[in-house]
């Protein structure tokens, strides 16, 4: 298809997966053949992203009525890894995921949706096609968008091993090995074996019993996109190459709350540790939230960047406006309203300040984001915290965070009210309590008085416990994932009050 130079055009590249037995039986078949094979059987489509780009995946696949079988209680959840696999493979681009997104589902918006759908876009699906992805580009193969779109009409889980088959002989999907195919085709990969090849590879047109990345597929992405420092480019043979551990991190902070004036306004920090420079995308929100049925959202947000000096850094009224208005379109993850703020920075090592506040001294519910864009930089962020209102009912300060990886991360989350009242001339919450959340929106733990609970040895180990006895922490151990942390007046109180996110063991 020919590209016109400034005009996005669609392709799509399907999954077509037969329902039966003998999937298994054929490629049982063509084992014997894997072993002669030479390295560089994969094909591409000949479309690529440009190198440095963070690929925003926008994953709304929803929740779940029961645990599936590899104990996912999410489908996000369930397919999430699939980006890690691809990720501890490429050393010039990475995927970074916003779960549980609230972006609407459509093509041709620069926005990467991963969502269940019973149509591609108004067009059917086709027999047994499980997933699509469809994408944009430009001139030359610049990839702009990719969109996975996974059938409503097939029936998935989430499991690792063999492919596994219902008692009418139509084969079970497993969600996150098919994200991992689509996502190949997201990155420029195509099915190796339609060009006569017979290779091991997720990349396949046919499912198989492979569940990992293997040496074929790994090569690949190399060629595209090359190796990590220290990786080399395999040779393909018939095993499965295990994916390697990639240390979990805090990658993303979402606090909400009523902004108001003076000390009332919404005040963020971040402190990132290590010896690298770390590029963060930085959003203040507020019509948007209003476009999501959040009611009294402040309507004209402007957002200033701090050192830890107090010196201003940067300051942004309106992101169109903004001299980075490239980078941020770039991050994939631009605000959806012309009146919201957006900072892209580089920063050092050290302590930062972001305060959200309405133009004119104007008031309503607003969000405060801050987004690691590159996620394996060498530095990381190892506290992240958020100072607001809290008020009653829904006005509760809501934290919420991102981690990332495909190990547990131990993290320390603080509340804090009374300690504050040397810091601000307004009331402060007397008694928080804190609920942390998951992506789901299940309690995972709660605490109200630090020193009440099971947790007091532990939090005080940590050599971060809060000042005063009526405020609340809690220490927990989380897989990969999004969680909320919610602070509330314990007697119904009011006042300023304080969430933090700290990364225990950095």
């Amino acid at each position: 298809m020919e590209i016109i130079i400034g005009v996005r055009s669609p392709l799509s590249a399907m999954t077509f997966i037969p329902f039966q037995h003998t999937l298994r039986f054929l490629l049982a078949a063509l084992a014997p053949t894997f072993f002669s094979l030479t390295a560089h059987g994969f094909a591409l489509e000949n479309v690529s992203w440009p190198d440095g780009t963070v690929v925003t995946l926008q994953m709304s696949l929803g929740s779940l009525s029961q645990t599936l079988q590899d104990g996912s209680s999410s489908w996000n959840f369930a397919a999430l890894p699939a980006t890690d696999q691809w990720n501890a493979r490429m050393a010039r681009i990475q995927f970074a995921t916003v779960l549980n997104s609230s972006a609407p589902l459509s093509s041709g918006d620069e926005v990467n949706s991963v969502a269940f759908s019973s149509t591609v876009f108004g067009d059917a699906f086709g027999s047994g096609v499980l997933a699509v992805t469809y994408y944009w580009t430009q001139s030359g193969g610049v990839l702009t968008e990719a969109d996975v779109l996974f059938n409503t009409a097939q029936t998935f889980d989430s499991y690792r091993g063999d492919l596994q088959f219902d008692s009418q002989g139509r084969a079970i999907a497993d969600i996150r090995r098919v994200f991992l195919h689509e996502l190949g085709h997201a990155l420029g990969l195509n099915h190796p074996d339609e060009a006569h090849q017979q290779v091991d590879a997720i990349m396949n047109s046919l499912v198989s019993d492979a569940y990992l990345l293997t040496p074929d597929d790994i090569a690949g992405i190399h060629s595209l996109y090359g190796a990590p420092d220290g990786s080399g480019t395999p040779t393909p043979t018939p095993a499965p190459t295990p994916v390697p551990n990639v240390p979990s991190r805090l990658v993303n902070l979402s606090t909400r709350s009523q902004v108001g004036t003076g000390d009332n306004v919404l005040i963020g920090g971040f402190i990132i540790q290590g010896d690298k420079r770390k590029k963060v995308l930085l959003r203040g929100l507020g019509p948007s939230l209003g476009a999501s049925g959040v009611q009294g959202a402040l309507q004209d947000p402007r957002m200033t960047l701090f050192d830890a000096s107090g010196v201003v850094l940067e300051t942004n009224d309106n992101w169109q406006e903004s001299p980075e208005i490239a980078d941020i379109k770039a991050s994939t993850i631009p605000p959806t309203d012309r009146r919201e703020s957006a900072i892209v920075a580089q920063l050092d090592p050290g302590n930062y300040t972001v305060i959200v506040e309405g133009v004119n001294n104007t008031t309503g519910i607003g969000l405060v984001e801050n987004y690691t864009l590159d996620t394996y930089s060498g530095s990381r962020a190892a506290n992240i915290s958020t100072r607001g209102h809290v008020g009653s009912g829904d006005d509760a300060l809501i934290g919420g965070f991102i981690i990332r990886g495909n190990t547990t991360k131990q993290v320390l989350v603080r509340a804090l009210g009374p300690s504050l009242g040397a810091s601000t001339s307004s009331g402060v919450l007397a008694n928080p309590l804190v609920e942390l959340r998951d992506g789901d929106g299940q309690l995972v733990a709660t605490n109200d008085n630090w020193q009440s609970g099971s947790q007091e040895a532990e939090i005080r180990a940590s050599g971060i416990p809060p000042a005063d006895p009526r405020e609340s922490a809690l220490i927990t151990t989380l897989g990969p994932g999004d969680y909320t942390a919610l602070v509330r007046g314990a007697d119904g109180g009011e006042g300023i009050g304080l969430v933090e996110i700290y990364d225990v063991d950095q």
